[in-house]
């Protein structure tokens, strides 16, 4: 199997907090935890760009695209960020992960 990952960038009229963000980004955590198809997401923020978004590492093309169609893609994560992220989809090279994270609440790397 082929792993695709596919880089997303949101670019909303305004950055919330730290601590609106995360609490945006737990409740999705259960979604993604749960999707077979998925390998890891790690979400992302950038304040002086203005910009904030996510790293998601599929099993395969065929899932990438696949939540490219959902509904949760489509319509569920403009309505809840209040805007349309801008999408990529990327080959990867290897992949390293040092620290296995399986709960969302201590998963923070910084504040």
């Amino acid at each position: 199997m082929e792993k695709r990952a596919l880089w997303v960038v949101f670019k909303p009229e305004e950055l919330k907090e730290n601590a609106e963000m995360r609490e945006k980004f737990m409740g999705s955590y259960p979604i993604f935890k749960d999707m077979p198809s998925l390998v890891g997401k790690f979400w992302w923020l950038n304040r002086e760009k203005g910009e904030w978004g996510a790293l998601y590492i599929f099993n395969q093309e065929k899932d990438l695209q696949e939540y490219l169609a959902s509904d949760l893609w489509l319509n569920k994560v403009p309505a809840k960020y209040g805007c349309k992220p801008e999408a990529t989809v990327l080959e990867l090279g290897p992949i390293l992960c040092k620290k296995l994270i399986t709960e969302g609440q201590d998963s923070w790397m910084a504040d």
